[in-house]
């Protein structure tokens, strides 16, 4: 699941910065990344 998710992040991640409705997602992405690898077992 996560590495669909970072995939998932890296595929929408956008060219320039600029616009934050695509940076927040971006970011809400990497912060649901690292809240599932802290959950996941082993």
């Amino acid at each position: 699941m996560v590495e669909a998710l970072r995939r998932q992040r890296n595929d929408c991640e956008p060219k320039s910065n600029q616009n934050p409705r695509y940076s927040n997602a971006v970011s809400a992405l990497g912060w649901l990344i690292n809240d599932l690898r802290t959950e996941e077992p082993g």
